[in-house]
């Protein structure tokens, strides 16, 4: 198991969309969403509800192991994502790709539950 003190929480879950902008519309006139910030660049935008509720939405990649309608990706934050990945491999786990970083902000890495739910560890930066 990864180290309890790595895992801090289950601090986002994220949707993937096919047309970010429709999407946006939706999530803030029909669900009551609020944007918190926006990166068009990386197709992502997070929200939150005014009881606290939060999601993000990520406009679908081909490239992506991701696809729209798939399901909500759980991320948790660790403190260490190195040793995340080395203890994730070390049991067999399922990783697609290597550590991402958007500099300054997060390094991700996506791996795969016994299902093949794709789950997603965070590290934040700075």
């Amino acid at each position: 198991m990864i180290e309890t003190s790595n895992i801090l929480g289950n601090t986002l879950s994220w949707v993937v969309v096919k047309d970010i902008k429709q999407s946006l519309n939706y999530y803030t006139m029909v669900l009551g969403f609020t944007i918190d910030s926006e990166a068009p660049e990386y197709g992502w935008a997070e929200l939150h509800s005014a009881e606290g509720a939060s999601v993000a939405l990520a406009q679908e990649n081909p490239a992506a192991p991701y696809k729209a309608g798939m399901n909500a990706v759980l991320t948790f934050s660790v403190r260490n994502i190195d040793l995340a990945k080395e203890h994730l491999l070390a049991n067999g786990a399922t990783l697609h790709g290597d550590i991402e970083e958007i500099p300054g902000h997060v390094k991700m890495l996506t791996f795969e539950d016994l299902d093949g739910n794709l789950m997603q560890l965070a590290q934040k930066l700075g």
